[in-house]
């Protein structure tokens, strides 16, 4: 009677729920355009988080249209939900993912998203947040 994520992790002393929420409705986001990507900060009123959630538009077309790799600390897990993207990492062959497509990766290591369709494809990022209490 117990879900998936309760096996795979200890059980923590109980906490105070603090009962938080952001609600960010479609097109509502924080914008923050790059020369590659058109990122759109979700949830980004709720202070003190430990996820970073965004939509980004994957402009991009050429790794070479990067001038170096982007990287972050933590962790990041990406999902694509339109179009097709080339993920470039630092340490890997490119890797090609499709829409429903996901990946999990220490976003330390550099990386870039590349637009592998015909139009800009969209994705959907969650990182986490090293500073965050």
């Amino acid at each position: 009677g117990i879900d998936l994520p309760q096996l795979l992790s200890p059980p923590k002393p109980q906490s105070r729920t603090l009962g938080r929420r952001d609600l960010t409705r479609v097109g509502e986001g924080q914008q923050h355009p790059t020369p590659t990507y058109e990122h759109e900060l979700l949830s980004w009123q709720l202070a003190q988080k430990r996820m970073i959630p965004f939509k980004t538009i994957v402009r991009a077309r050429r790794f070479e249209e990067f001038s170096e790799w982007v990287r972050h600390d933590g962790e990041e897990f990406l999902i694509v939900l339109e179009g097709i993207i080339r993920l470039y990492t630092e340490f890997y062959e490119p890797l090609v993912l499709e829409q429903g497509d996901s990946i999990y990766f220490d976003s330390d290591m550099g990386h870039a998203l590349v637009s592998a369709s015909d139009h800009d494809a969209i994705v959907l990022s969650v990182c986490t947040r090293s500073d965050a209490s």
